[in-house]
């Protein structure tokens, strides 16, 4: 991932009845009980260490997770939540994208039995945005996250969070996406939104650099310019930013505090660099679309949106942004989740093929 934004856990195991049981992706026999609920007897951690609340306990024979909730002895509600604490980052260590698929497809069937829309209630299973952020991190890139996590202030606290999950997103990513994959396709939304792609921005709106001058720029992102900004004292805003794509908006943040170098930062945006953004992934095409240095921002964590959404104003939040003259952009980067980051070629090539 270009720079420009960076900015043993046991599986817990699902009690079902005998003929139904698993802990991880292996059957789990009548004798094998009494450890599993040894392992699953305690508090699920969450992503961040402390105990989220969650105490799920084996069950009586014939209470299985794909039955009826009226037949159950534990409610749906209990059920959803430990349900939801499986599909955690930590707890997909190991666990292979169709055991991933399998745990997902469980939790759409108990949200739809409960009356719920499992796409309208993704984020409850979303990892926090600081794994998203660490999942665009690609090896190349880790020396600077790691540079960067060291600064001291708010400014290094925020990269450390983003280090924090580095080696676990690169772990979980593909049983994780693949999560996201299964939710997608339980609904039907997906056959009610575009799939073509849109203009992140109007033609008269927006200027892309000539090939010859990308040598220079980022290798693995491009910086679209505005054609015209405002100005309010330091703050720039732009033109509104679409997406390019449909699909989950699972990151998002608008509230960057801070200024032009690393000790004037003080909080909020995706990262100090990155600023005001969204991150969307796109469970058709498996790609992330990340959209940085926005002014402000009008999507939230767990929204679905179709192409050509306003994502928000373009702007020049984020340290470098924010340096006089390095403004009046929007930072595009796209991801393929089964590879590599985009070259700025392709990008440009991509989104100059858009009409």
């Amino acid at each position: 991932m270009a720079f420009c934004w960076l900015a043993g856990f046991a599986v817990v195991a699902l009690a079902m009845d005998p003929e139904r049981r698993y802990l991880g992706s292996q059957p789990l026999s009548l004798e094998a009980a009494g450890s599993a609920a040894a392992i699953i007897g305690g508090p699920v951690p969450d992503d961040t260490g402390s105990p989220a609340g969650v105490t799920p306990q084996l069950v009586s024979s014939g209470q299985y997770v794909g039955t009826d909730i009226e037949k159950q002895g534990t409610s749906g509600t209990e059920l959803l939540r430990f349900l939801s604490a499986i599909l955690k980052p930590r707890a997909l260590q190991d666990v292979v994208p169709t055991v991933a698929r399998a745990r997902a497809a469980e939790w759409v069937a108990v949200m739809k039995a409960e009356g719920k829309d499992p796409v309208a209630a993704i984020d409850e299973i979303l990892p926090p945005p600081e794994w998203f952020q660490a999942r665009l991190v690609h090896l190349r890139d880790k020396y600077d996250l790691d540079e960067a996590a060291r600064a001291g202030g708010a400014y290094g606290k925020a990269y450390q969070a983003v280090q924090a999950y580095w080696a676990l997103a690169r772990q979980t990513s593909p049983a994780m996406e693949a999560i996201l994959d299964e939710v997608w396709q339980s609904s039907d939304i997906h056959t009610l939104l575009k799939s073509e792609p849109s203009p992140v921005l109007k033609k008269s709106e927006r200027w892309i650099p000539g090939r010859s001058s990308l040598r220079t720029s980022h290798q693995f992102a491009l910086d679209v310019f505005f054609t015209s900004i405002r100005r309010h004292g330091v703050e720039e805003t732009g033109p509104i930013i679409r997406s390019v794509s449909s699909g989950i908006v699972v990151a998002a943040s608008g509230d960057w505090n801070g200024g032009d170098k690393p000790s004037n930062y003080r909080s909020g945006g995706l990262s100090p660099k990155a600023g005001n953004g969204a991150i969307v992934y796109d469970p058709v095409h498996r790609r992330y679309f990340a959209y940085f240095h926005l002014h402000d921002v009008y999507v939230r964590t767990g929204q679905v949106i179709e192409s050509g959404y306003a994502l928000g104003s373009g702007g020049n939040t984020g340290t470098n942004a924010r340096k006089k003259e390095h403004g009046g952009h929007v930072h595009i980067e796209i991801h393929d989740a089964d590879g590599d980051a985009w070259s700025v070629y392709s990008i440009r090539e991509f989104l100059l093929s858009i009409h």
